[in-house]
């Protein structure tokens, strides 16, 4: 057997379409996620008292994990989360994110595992410029000598803008070398007064936040306010004098009062945020200042695929490209970018090119009605413990569908959420193959920018078409092709490609995610059938 390990694994996903070969085993997974380890333990690594699951990646010794397994490890797979974090196209709620770091413990494993091939499996956008990596000094001396030793990695110079917003009292010149710790609030209060005050404004949202949290606000204000004792300075006096001013328009109901004060009070916390996370990354730049353009941080970036191009040096042939789940039977249309290396004395041994496909290895792709209509005969739950329910005889089951029940006696994971009877409103306005923005504007009334609503939400299927991405469809609110209600988890795992003997674990929520996030097998079962001819 090749003996492979999943870094990121999630579910498994990855892994179990690996196990679909038959030529595989996996020896070791790597998942942070709780439920998701769970989920991977139950129907992957199951009573294997030898397998050996890794919690954190991030400084593991995986040279030590090789030569605990006997330096056997003959292929490491995984999919790494990595965002694009270009000024231009970052998350606003963080400078940096800390996955892309991710793809660098990626590398390091397979540096120190040696293994015969390798996977690595991401977002299609993973070729784009948008993925980047900025300049540090925690390995920039790597990336210099992998520079010097002729290895493309161009460098740009791009401008992060922290704060066009000038803050009554603070000297934005100064405040990078400044104590920030003397204006810093907890990360709890800030995040209950900036959904405050995004709330503001919205006349069914607001009053359900407000009697949620309303006494916890006023907790945290008055516990900031006592730790803050009687002795401080002036501009941390500003601060708790802003913050009596929320407590108040909170206490009489009337927080749009002090949406000036909350704007301060959110958006200098989300500039001290965005100055330590520069600090702990240790990036090589310089902060810039001017009236015009604000608080500016410059510095150098390089594109993460080139990094991943270079890191292996020569050690490696290795290749990259666009797969479409379509291609392998999967009744998705699914994007994903993948990178398959080759130890470059394997690959020479073989002899064989390292080609990718580019085209369907199916002849026809199963549409959403072939993948999940069958399961209307099946009642639905509500909890995340599901009952799973036998099979009833049932004629008229597509090839797909019969496929999924291989190896399963009964239907599990056939949960749903609730209906509110405003969403329920708009199931039945939805027709198949159309979403939210085909509603009229008062069916719109609880969206403050409806027009800003993405086409993934309130998507009722399409039965003769394969869906669109499978993502955490319990957010989107994704409706059944011929029922008003939402899809189930075990809907979406069909359309993921997980049959049903595969079983998740965990909240409701998290399972829907686990879905989300998942490789569908039978792309992984493709991916692993290309790397066979280099392995046996």
């Amino acid at each position: 057997m090749i003996k492979t390990i999943d870094l990121f694994a999630g579910a498994g996903g990855l892994s179990f379409g690996f196990l679909m070969v038959g030529e595989y085993q996996l020896v070791a997974a790597a998942e942070i996620n709780k439920s998701a380890r769970e989920t991977y333990k139950v129907n992957i690594a199951k009573n294997d008292d030898n397998f050996e699951f890794i919690e954190n990646v991030i400084g593991y010794d995986f040279a030590t994990l090789n030569s605990r397994l006997g330096n056997s490890i003959d292929v490491v797979i995984g999919g790494p989360p990595c965002q694009g974090f270009s000024n231009a196209n970052r998350q606003k709620n963080h400078l940096i994110s800390m996955n892309n770091s991710l793809v660098k413990e990626y590398f390091r494993a397979i540096r120190q595992i040696r293994p015969k091939a390798f996977v690595m499996e991401n977002v299609s956008m993973l070729e784009s410029d948008t993925h980047r990596f900025y300049e540090s000094r925690k390995d920039n001396d790597e990336i210099d000598a992998l520079i010097a030793k002729g290895h493309n990695i161009p460098k740009r110079r791009d401008t992060l803008l922290l704060s066009k917003v000038s803050y009554d009292g603070i000297d934005l010149c100064s405040l990078p070398e400044s104590d920030l710790s003397d204006i810093f609030i907890p990360d709890q209060l800030t995040h209950l007064l900036s959904v405050l005050k995004k709330n503001i404004g919205n006349p069914r949202r607001l009053p359900n936040f407000l009697t949620k949290n309303k006494l916890t606000i006023r907790a945290l204000i008055e516990s900031y306010i006592r730790s803050a004792g009687d002795s401080y300075s002036e501009l941390k006096q500003q601060l708790v004098a802003r913050l009596r001013k929320i407590y108040s328009g909170i206490e009489n109901n009337r927080p749009e009062e002090v949406l000036e004060e909350l704007d301060y009070i959110v958006g200098l916390q989300k500039l001290i945020e965005f100055i330590t996370e520069i600090s702990e990354n240790e990036l090589i730049g310089q902060y810039e200042y001017s009236a015009e353009d604000g608080l500016r941080f410059i510095v150098n970036s390089y594109s993460v695929i080139d990094y991943v191009n270079a890191i292996l040096g020569d050690e490696y042939i290795q290749k990259g490209d666009v797969f479409n789940a379509e291609w392998f039977g999967v009744p998705q249309e699914r994007r994903r970018y993948i990178v398959v290396g080759i130890r470059r004395d394997v690959y020479m041994e073989k002899g064989i090119e390292l080609v990718l496909p580019n085209e369907p290895a199916v002849d026809s792709v199963p549409t959403v009605g072939e993948a999940i209509l069958d399961l209307t005969a099946y009642q639905v739950g509500y909890e995340p413990i599901y009952i799973p329910i036998p099979y009833v005889e049932q004629f008229d089951i597509s090839n797909y569908a019969f496929s999924m029940r291989k190896g399963s006696k009964s239907v599990k994971n056939h949960i749903t959420t609730k209906t509110t009877e405003k969403a329920m409103e708009r199931f039945k306005k939805i027709k198949q193959g159309k979403n939210f923005h085909s509603l009229s504007l008062e069916d719109k009334d609880t969206y403050s920018k409806p027009e800003r609503t993405q086409n993934t939400i309130y998507l009722r299927l399409d039965p003769n078409k394969p869906s669109g991405t499978v993502v955490n469809v319990r957010k989107s609110m994704w409706i059944h092709p011929t029922l008003d209600r939402a899809i189930t988890v075990r809907e979406a795992a069909r359309l993921q490609s997980f049959p049903d003997a595969f079983e998740f674990k965990g909240t409701k929520d998290s399972q829907y995610q686990q879905v989300g996030n998942a490789v569908p097998p039978l792309l992984a079962k493709g991916i692993a059938t290309i790397l066979l001819k280099y392995l046996i």
